[in-house]
């Protein structure tokens, strides 16, 4: 899953993109301009073009997937392993 969003690291990240799908992996882009998935990912997940926004954005069908990948796997989103609680005393 990679983001690719119109902005200054438009080129760089899909640079990344076409390497790791020459290296035979599947690839679902969240971008804010579907030109930029072209040839990489036939569907990929368009959010709207919001400026400096448009990343937060695309945070929301992350965590989408992050949860339903947990649920499939049957770990429970709400407590993850190996959390430890520190405190810290002055």
């Amino acid at each position: 899953i990679m983001f690719i969003l119109d902005d200054e690291h438009a080129h760089i990240m899909r640079t990344a993109a076409e390497e790791v799908k020459a290296r035979g992996a599947d690839i679902t882009i969240i971008t804010d301009k579907p030109a930029l998935a072209k040839d990489l990912d036939d569907d990929p997940i368009v959010i709207p073009a919001n400026g400096a926004m448009t990343a937060l954005a695309g945070v929301i069908p992350l965590q989408l997937i992050a949860y339903e990948l947990a649920m499939l796997r049957g770990i429970n989103p709400d407590t993850p392993r190996n959390l430890a609680k520190a405190v810290t005393v002055d």
